[in-house]
C-alpha cells in the first residue's frame, strides 16, 4: 500500500509508524520501513527529508511501485486447484498475494496436492484453525480481495491456538499422514510431545512450602505462597519463567529450553486457550444469528475501518452473511459477536429490572 493510498484510506488517523531499518552490520544504509511509495523519483528525497532525523538524509535509490496481473483467488479451491480446470493449481502473486512468505505457504500446498492430484489422492485442506496457511487460503478463496494480500497475525481469529511453539503439534500429524514425516522426525516429535507432557503432569502434583523458591516467587511476582502449592500453580503467576524452578533446581534437566517454553505458555496461558477454544466450536453455531436492522457499524471501533464501510452499505442480516462480505475478516465477526452478546446480557438485565419493579408494585 502506497502513501497516496495511506492517505486517502486511513485520513481519520493522527500519525503512521515509521521504522528505520539497518540494512547491515557494517553498512550505512537504512531502510524506511513504512514509507513505501510509487511517486516520481523526484519527489522521493524532499519527502524523506520532511522526517524527523532524515532532514539530511541521502537517498541511494529510489522507491518503485510494481503492477502485475492476477487472477481472482476465488476462482480457486481450498486446495488451491482452480475450479475450471481440474489439476492446475495457482499459488503466489498470480492469486492477488505479495510477499515471499506467502508465496511460499501457497506453493508448499499447491506442490502437495498437485502432486496427490496426480496420484489419484485425496487433496488436502488447511483449516482456518489449523494454521495462518490455512487463514491466508481460506481468505484469498472466499474474499473478493482489491489490493495485494499479505498474512498478517490480525487476519486470524484464532491467534492464541496459532503460535510459533505449537506449529509442530498442530501440523506434525497432517505431514505424517501425508507421508512427508519419515520415522526418525516422526519419532523426534512423539518423544518431545512425551517429554512436554511428562512434565505437565509433574508440575501439577510436585508441592512446595515456604522455601528459597517460595520467597523468590513472591518477590518477583508481588503475590504470597501458599503452603503446599504446585510447580504448575507458581509458573501461572505474573513475572514467573519456567527459568526459576531451575534456578531452584525444580525444573527437569530432560526438557530442551524450546520445550521448557512450550510447557510454560501451555501452563500461564490455559485458561485463555481453553476460552478460544469455546469460542472456536461456538462459531459454527453462530452463522445463523441474526444481525438487528438498525446495528451502527461506524460506531463500532472494534471493526476495522473497511469492514465498517461494507457492512454499512451491505447490511447484512447474519452473522453468516457478514462473513461472506468482501473486506470483512474474521476478527471482525469475533467483533460483532461480542457486540451481540453484550446486547442481549443487557436487554436480559433490562427484562429482568422490568420483572422485579412489576412485582413490587
Amino acid at each position: 500500500m502506497d502513501r497516496k493510498t495511506i492517505i486517502v484510506r486511513f485520513q481519520d488517523k493522527e500519525s503512521h509508524q515509521i521504522f528505520l531499518e539497518p540494512e547491515g552490520r557494517n553498512v550505512p544504509e537504512l531502510y524506511v520501513q513504512g514509507f513505501s511509495t510509487g511517486l516520481p523519483e523526484r519527489l522521493q528525497l524532499p519527502l524523506l527529508r520532511t522526517l524527523p532525523g532524515l532532514e539530511n538524509c541521502s537517498m541511494l535509490r529510489p522507491a518503485y511501485a510494481v503492477e502485475y496481473d492476477f487472477l481472482p483467488a476465488y476462482q480457486c479451491c481450498r486446495t488451491l486447484m482452480t475450479k475450471k480446470i481440474d489439476g492446475l493449481f495457482f499459488s503466489g502473486q498470480i492469486n492477488g498475494t505479495t510477499g515471499y512468505e506467502e508465496a511460499a505457504a501457497q506453493g508448499i500446498i499447491s506442490g502437495i496436492n498437485a502432486a496427490r492430484h496426480s496420484d489419484g489422492k485425496p487433496l488436502i485442506v488447511l483449516e482456518r484453525e489449523s494454521s495462518y496457511i490455512g487463514t491466508l487460503i481460506d481468505d484469498l478463496v472466499t474474499k473478493d480481495l482489491r489490493e495485494p494480500y499479505r498474512v498478517l497475525t490480525s487476519r486470524s481469529e484464532h491467534r492464541l491456538l496459532l503460535r510459533s511453539d505449537n506449529a509442530d503439534s498442530r501440523l506434525t500429524p497432517l505431514g505424517r499422514e501425508i507421508g512427508l514425516i519419515d520415522d526418525r522426525r516422526w519419532k523426534i516429535y512423539k518423544d518431545k510431545q512425551a517429554r512436554i507432557s511428562e512434565e505437565k503432569n509433574r508440575l501439577k502434583t510436585v508441592r512446595i512450602s515456604g522455601g528459597d523458591l517460595a520467597a523468590d516467587i513472591t518477590l518477583l511476582s508481588g503475590q504470597p505462597v501458599k503452603d503446599s502449592s504446585t510447580l504448575e500453580s507458581l509458573l501461572k503467576k505474573p513475572h514467573i519463567q519456567y527459568k526459576i524452578l531451575d534456578k531452584h533446581d525444580f525444573g527437569s534437566k530432560l526438557l530442551s529450553r524450546m520445550e521448557k517454553e512450550c510447557v510454560e505458555i501451555d501452563i500461564k496461558y490455559e485458561g485463555f486457550i481453553l476460552r478460544q477454544q469455546n469460542q472456536l466450536q461456538q462459531m459454527v453455531h453462530q452463522q445463523h444469528r441474526p444481525l438487528p436492522e438498525d446495528l451502527d457499524y461506524h460506531s463500532i471501533t472494534t471493526l476495522s475501518l473497511e469492514a465498517r464501510e461494507k457492512l454499512s452499505k451491505v447490511r447484512p442480516q447474519t452473522i453468516g452473511q457478514a462473513s461472506r462480505v468482501g473486506g470483512v475478516n474474521p476478527a471482525d465477526i469475533t467483533a460483532l459477536l461480542i457486540i451481540l452478546e453484550t446486547n442481549r446480557r443487557k436487554a436480559q438485565e433490562e427484562r429482568k429490572h422490568e420483572i422485579i419493579a412489576c412485582l413490587g408494585r
